[in-house]
Formats: C-alpha cells, structure tokens, sequence
C-alpha cells in the first residue's frame, strides 16, 4: 500500500511466532499451543499499537509470505499481519546484529520517516511508547530514542537516520547490551532519550513475572489470554497467589547535550 514518505515506519522485528516458540521455551512443550497463542498475541498487539500511533508498517520475519492465524483461548481469527498495509521484508541469515541491521537498512529504504524498531516479546508495549518515541523525533530529530529493558536488553530503537555503523560493535541480547548500545551512541555524538524500562519475556521467570504483576488498564483482547496463561501458571507452581490487576505509568527521560543518558535501576 503506498504511503507518505515522511511517515514514522514501525519496524517488527521477529522470527514468527512458531521459531519464537521453539528457540525459548516460557512453558512445558505440552502447553506449546499456549505459548504460540501468546507470541501471536504479542505480534498483534505490537501492530495494532503501531497503526493506532499513526505508523506504516514494516514486519521482518524469514517467512514474510506465510498466512498466520492467531489462536486465542480456541478462538481463530484472521492475523493482522495479513493485511495490505503491512510491508513484508524477508530476513537475511546471520547472527542477530546482521539481521537486525540488515532489516533497518530496508525499512529504511521504504520512506524518509523516521524508524522505530521493536520486537514481540513485550507485551506491555502500548501505543503511548511509540507516540512518546515519535513525539521526540519530531522536536529533536538528532535524538535517537531507546527503550530500556530491566534485564539490560532494549525493546524499543528510534532514530531518523540510519544507525548501521554505530551498531555493528553492539553486542545483542545479553546483559551489557543497553550500556554497549548508549555508549556507542554517545560515542557517535548523538542524543538519547530513554523511555520507560519495560521487561521482556525471555525466560519462564520474566513470564511468571509478567503474569503476576499488575496489569489493570490491559488491552481488552488480552485478557482471556492472560487469565489462561495465569492459570497454567497456577497449576504448575509457578504462580503463588493470583495476580492483582493494577497501572503502568509513562515515564519518558530527555537527555540534555552533553550529558550521559540516565540509569534506571
């Protein structure tokens, strides 16, 4: 579908949901179907967050032409990911930096908006993320934008101009990847704007997390999903007492020139 240029794109970074599920598993395989309805689940949301913020859409994936279908609490509908507006880029081999680097550099091609990177294993990323990171590149168009996770990890990149070289010394998904990525950034001379930390799900700890914090103001389409998942979690020990519904607040922190980005804790 043709779009203005200067539109921000949103970049969905991703192996499918079925490899997604099979290289990390949350759940015991026997709870696989579950697992898949989650990670479709989160893809969904993402997009939907994405539209709702104004975004074109862009999905990098190494089946980009495959039908997905999203299976929630013995419900098939038809994915979002099929629709027309959806671009779909073909994922290169390699280690996750190439991937990643590569899909920019297409997604870059696409317009001469700005590019908001994320990827489908954040299920708190809401459209007031991607709003507050294109808020900020439209006032400070220097500024590159990064989400922080909790476990060193980042769920959100921003900028309005390519990154590929600043990126290719990042060590990817491990402890020390936010503080390699910030100072590679500040070595650049670029600005940083950290958003909110949101946790990922990595581990069967981030998802029995997850589950039991509070969640109140959740999108209305998760919550049959979250209640199966609390469940299962339940049954399996992982999940003391039943979770309490509860807000996340936004907190976005500018960096002033000059200064290294703030630490959360």
């Amino acid at each position: 579908m043709p779009r203005p240029n200067d539109r921000p794109t949103l970049l969905v970074f991703t192996r499918g949901a079925e490899r997604e599920t099979r290289r990390r598993r949350l759940l015991p395989p026997r709870l696989a179907a579950l697992e898949l309805a989650l990670h479709h689940r989160c893809l969904e949301a993402t997009l939907a967050a994405g539209r709702a913020a104004g975004c074109s859409i862009a999905v990098s994936s190494p089946r980009p032409g495959k039908t997905v279908d999203v299976v929630d609490a013995g419900r098939r509908a038809p994915s979002l990911s099929n629709r027309d507006d959806v671009v779909r880029l073909l994922q290169c081999d390699g280690s996750f930096g190439d991937r990643l680097r590569t899909a920019m550099r297409q997604a870059y091609a696409l317009g001469t908006g700005p590019l908001i990177v994320v990827g489908t294993d954040t299920p708190g990323l809401a459209e007031r993320h991607l709003r507050a990171a294109v808020d900020r590149l439209e006032t400070a168009p220097d500024t590159v934008v990064v989400g922080p996770a909790p476990d060193g990890g980042i769920y959100l990149l921003a900028s309005h101009r390519p990154l590929d070289g600043i990126l290719a010394g990042v060590p990817w998904r491990r402890r020390e990847t936010i503080d390699s990525l910030l100072a590679a950034l500040t070595a650049a001379g670029l600005r940083v704007c950290l958003l909110e930390p949101l946790a990922d799900l990595d581990r069967p700890q981030d998802l029995a997390r997850w589950a039991s914090g509070r969640a109140a103001g959740i999108a209305r389409e998760w919550l049959s999903l979250v209640g199966l998942v609390r469940r299962a979690l339940l049954a399996l020990g992982r999940l003391a007492v039943p979770a309490v519904l509860g807000r996340t607040h936004r907190c976005v922190v500018a960096l002033p020139a000059g200064r290294a980005p703030p630490r959360f804790p």
